[in-house]
């Protein structure tokens, strides 16, 4: 298998019956049979209108692998730095 992530790649053991929550946009894999829920990270005025998105939250046990920046985050940052956007 060929992996790939943004940022470094950090992987976690989740232990049986603890849990571990985690934004969306970091997720890179996870064991197969790890139980996982995804929630909105605030309201959902903030989840539709803001910057707040979703979360994952992983219940042991499992690994579980992530990335430590978002390819959100990259975009949000190049577009505030292209050229005539710069103030």
């Amino acid at each position: 298998m060929l992996v790939s992530s943004y940022g470094a790649l950090i992987e976690r053991d989740v232990p049986a019956g603890e849990t571990y929550t985690l934004d969306t946009g970091h997720i890179v894999a996870f064991h197969e049979g790890m139980q996982y829920e995804v929630h909105k990270a605030g309201n959902w005025k903030s989840t539709i209108l803001g910057a707040e998105g979703l979360v994952t939250e992983f219940t042991g046990p499992g690994k579980l692998w992530l990335q430590t920046r978002s390819p959100q985050d990259l975009i949000g940052w190049l577009s505030a730095n292209m050229p005539g956007n710069r103030n």
